[in-house]
């Protein structure tokens, strides 16, 4: 018995050190035909800006600062 649960707590132990350590927010696609504006922040209620990342309709990019978990995601449609 005392085996059988050192034998599960490795087995746990094991599995929770490949796990990332935060968890990653997919970034959403900017779709064709498309102005896209990424935004981050530095924490969940949105205060603490870090960075962006602007896509136009013709496909350029502009970026600055830094990127974190907390992404506030605009798109607006071209034309």
């Amino acid at each position: 018995m005392v085996r059988r649960i050192a034998l599960v707590g490795a087995a746990v132990l094991g599995f929770t050190a490949i796990l990332p350590a935060t968890s990653v927010q997919a970034i959403p696609k900017c779709r064709s035909g498309y102005n896209c504006l990424y935004q981050w922040y530095a924490d969940p209620a949105h205060t603490t800006f870090v960075g962006f990342l602007s896509i136009d309709c013709e496909g350029n990019t502009e970026s600055s600062g830094g990127r974190s978990q907390h992404l506030h995601f605009t798109e607006s449609p071209c034309g």
